[in-house]
C-alpha cells in the first residue's frame, strides 16, 4: 500500500500530478480528483491506482469529445472515429459515448433531423443524397426515414426539384431541347431525387419553350462542326457532322435538313 504524499497542479488547467511515497506516479483530471475524493495522505493500492488511471482516460476522452462537439452537431460514429484517434480502448470509448448520449449531447436522431433541415434549406439535393450521406455516418435507417418524412415531404421535394430542373434547363439552353431535357433528368438523379418525383418535376417544367430554339441551335452547332471537318472528304465530312449533331441530341429529320443546306 502506497500513500499520496503530494498533489501538484499542472500548468494545464484542471490537471494534477499525483506523487506516491514522494515519487511521481500518474496524472489525473480535476473530475477524477473530486470523484475519488483524493487527498494528501490517502492510501492507494494497485487496484485503486488502476481505477483512477482508467477514470482519467475516460475523463480525457470525454473532454476531447466535448471540444469536438463544441462547434457543431456530430453523429455517434463521427465521435467514435475521433476518439479512436486517441485510444484503441473500445470499452472506454463506449463509456464516453454512453455518457454523452445520457446527457443528450450526442443524439443521432437529432443529428439526422438537423442534417435534413440543412439540405432542405440549401434547396439543391433530393432525399437519396440525404440517405447516402447519413448512411455513411452510420445513422440508423429508421432515424433517417423519420427525419426525411418530417422535414422533407414529397411536396417539398417537388418544389426544390423544380428549381434545380429550371436552373439546369437554363444552363443548357444552347443545347438541343432533347439533350437539355436528358441532362436535366440526369442531374436530378445525381442529386438524389427518386424516379417518381423526377417524372412529376419534368412534366411541370418541360414545355414547348424548351424546344423553340432548336432550329437556331442546330444551325449554330452544325456550322461549327461543318467547319471543323472541312479537311475531310465530302462523304466523311457529312457523316462526322451528322454523328456530332446526333450526339448533341438533335432529331434525324432536322439533321438531314441542315446537312442539305450546308452541303
Amino acid at each position: 500500500m502506497k500513500k499520496i504524499t503530494k498533489i501538484e497542479a499542472q500548468r494545464r488547467k484542471g490537471r494534477y500530478n499525483i506523487y506516491l511515497d514522494d515519487q511521481y506516479a500518474f496524472p489525473i483530471s480535476e473530475d477524477v480528483l473530486i470523484n475519488f475524493q483524493i487527498f494528501k495522505g490517502m492510501e492507494v493500492d494497485d487496484q485503486l491506482q488502476q481505477r483512477m488511471q482508467e477514470a482519467d482516460t475516460v475523463s480525457k476522452l470525454y473532454n476531447r469529445a466535448l471540444n469536438y462537439l463544441a462547434h457543431q452537431l456530430r453523429s455517434v460514429e463521427e465521435v467514435k472515429t475521433k476518439l479512436a484517434e486517441l485510444t484503441d480502448d473500445e470499452q472506454r470509448i463506449t463509456e464516453v459515448i454512453e455518457r454523452l448520449e445520457g446527457q443528450q449531447l450526442l443524439n443521432d436522431q437529432r443529428y439526422a433531423e438537423s442534417y435534413v433541415r440543412t439540405v432542405v434549406n440549401e434547396a439543391q439535393k433530393g432525399p437519396g443524397a440525404i440517405r447516402n450521406q447519413l448512411q455513411l455516418k452510420k445513422i440508423a435507417g429508421n432515424d433517417i426515414e423519420a427525419a426525411i418524412q418530417t422535414y422533407y415531404p414529397v411536396t417539398n421535394q417537388i418544389e426544390i426539384g423544380k428549381k434545380v430542373a429550371q436552373n439546369q434547363l437554363k444552363k443548357n439552353r444552347r443545347e438541343a431541347g432533347k439533350m437539355a431535357v436528358d441532362k436535366t433528368r440526369q442531374t436530378l438523379y445525381r442529386r438524389g431525387f427518386v424516379s417518381e418525383t423526377i417524372e412529376i418535376i419534368m412534366q411541370e417544367v418541360v414545355d414547348d419553350s424548351v424546344y423553340e430554339d432548336d432550329q437556331e441551335n442546330i444551325q449554330r452547332v452544325a456550322e461549327k462542326y461543318w467547319h471543323k471537318f472541312r479537311a475531310e472528304e465530302n462523304y466523311k465530312r457529312i457523316q462526322k457532322t451528322k454523328q456530332a449533331l446526333y450526339r448533341k441530341g438533335f432529331g434525324l429529320d432536322d439533321i438531314e435538313k441542315i446537312i442539305n443546306e450546308l452541303n
